[in-house]
């Protein structure tokens, strides 16, 4: 826990909204610099363009990242020779299909080889990401290719019908009130991003009208969500007998994939249809929903392969190359998440052209269940910036209590565990125990499965 996060939690209520507002101008400017207009509006014309244009641009783009990473990038230097390979006279995306999947645990082991060596510290930024398996990798990203996975991002909601003045509830996994507060306000508003944030960690049956109060004081017309913490918070309402007096008019979720389940009670409830994006940290794939509920690879963003996973012919890997991030490289990384694709070659009738997928199978979350009955769904946050950590699993057979089992790096110290214990004490009422192990099992269709719990059942 950093200092700057130790004070916002001892902060009254009125500091702590200052502090994200400082915060979040800080992260405005950034994000959505003039530079991102720019790209946004460029993405937006080429969001249509026909199968040949495509891959035109998919080869150029591809064709230069390649260059970029052979010359300023040990890791690339040598394998790039190893294999013969020339990225000066690359023909087709395909070729750099000869070269090995990389994964986030050769990254861990030595991230500066696959920085770019020559690249200012002030031209890129550090990001974290934790993803499926529960492994942390802290990376740079170009300022460019930030501003661009958002406009990617903003051209999918754009699509939908917001706009960047709609106000939004936002459900993260961010501790923006911390936990040992009791009683509201349960969420804080940021107003540069014209968004009320709620802190899923304090959802219950207690406190569900004040959340719901919240949105249907302020009108607000637009919820963003985990589908698990959106889909418990619809049957908490459910079961208050609240609804909203305005139309919820969009629903958008990610980090997790829509089970029919949730689909239903949050439609029912809501009364309007959630619809999915998938991105991630990594920037090497992005899939989006468009509004007639059909899922779309942004073939523009980055080149995505999806490889059969042994056993399972109708499974596919996601492995992707990223055009944007001129900091670190990116070339087969794989995102360790796993689809079913379309069979039909029927054309969507939005009219986009590329690879349609049918189901995004690698982020299917269980919760746990607190001291206090309340549940709690996405828990990969806790683990987002622990880079010593290979893999972990969460395994629950009890009200209350859970299990973390950890597989450490060889790095890892005394103090990463310090670390993973305030993770977990921040965020959680619960009692918890770590046990390190060798390795996690995976599922019959190769995944990882974060989250074990003998306690969940649907909504």
């Amino acid at each position: 826990m950093t200092w700057q996060e130790k004070i916002y939690r001892v902060s009254p209520v009125i500091i702590q909204n200052i502090i994200c507002n400082l915060e979040g101008e800080k992260i405005y400017r950034r994000r959505f610099s003039k530079n991102f207009f720019e790209l946004f509006n460029s993405i937006k014309e080429r969001d249509k363009i026909s199968q040949d244009e495509m891959e035109e641009l998919q080869l150029r783009r591809l064709k230069r990242q390649c260059i970029i990473a052979y010359e300023n990038s040990l890791y690339y230097k040598d394998l790039f020779d190893r294999y013969g390979f020339n990225p000066y006279k690359i023909k087709c995306v395909e070729e750099i299909e000869v070269f090995p999947v990389l994964t986030k645990e050769e990254m861990q082991k030595d991230i500066s080889k696959f920085i770019n060596r020559h690249i200012r510290k002030r031209d890129s930024v550090k990001i974290g990401t934790s993803g499926t398996t529960g492994a942390g990798l802290v990376f740079p990203v170009t300022k460019e290719c930030e501003n661009e996975q958002w406009a990617v991002w903003w051209r999918y909601r754009h699509n939908l019908g917001i706009n960047f003045d709609t106000w939004c509830a936002n459900f993260g996994g961010k501790v923006v009130v911390p936990l040992k507060q009791n009683k509201p306000p349960y969420h804080r508003t940021i107003y540069r991003f014209r968004q009320i944030s709620f802190s899923m960690y304090h959802l219950s049956e207690e406190t569900v009208k004040e959340y719901f109060n919240v949105i249907n004081d302020n009108k607000i017309e637009w919820i963003h969500a985990f589908p698990s913490t959106l889909s418990y918070f619809c049957s908490l309402m459910k079961k208050a007998g609240l609804s909203f007096e305005h139309k919820i008019k969009y629903i958008t979720i990610g980090a997790e994939s829509l089970l029919p389940h949730q689909e239903k009670i949050i439609y029912n409830v809501l009364g309007s249809r959630p619809l999915q994006h998938y991105g991630l940290s990594e920037p090497v794939a992005n899939i989006s929903q468009c509004e007639h509920g059909r899922l779309h690879v942004d073939e523009d963003f980055s080149y995505v392969e999806f490889i059969p996973v042994e056993g399972n012919p109708d499974c596919f890997h996601i492995v992707g190359s990223s055009f944007t991030n001129d900091a670190l490289f990116f070339l087969r990384y794989n995102t360790n998440d796993i689809v079913t694709l379309e069979k039909s070659e029927k054309r969507c009738p939005c009219g986009r052209n590329g690879r349609i997928v049918k189901d995004i199978e690698g982020r299917k979350y269980d919760y746990i269940v607190q001291k206090d009955g309340s549940k709690i769904m996405i828990l990969g946050h806790i683990f987002r910036n622990m880079i010593n950590i290979r893999e972990v699993q969460i395994k629950q057979d009890k009200s209350g209590f859970v299990t973390f089992y950890v597989v450490r790096c060889d790095k890892y110290s005394y103090e990463d565990e310090k670390i993973l214990k305030e993770e977990i004490e921040m965020r959680f009422k619960i009692d918890y125990a770590i046990e390190y192990v060798d390795e996690i099992s995976k599922t019959k269709r190769g995944k990882h499965r974060l989250v074990i719990s003998e306690l969940a059942n649907d909504d």
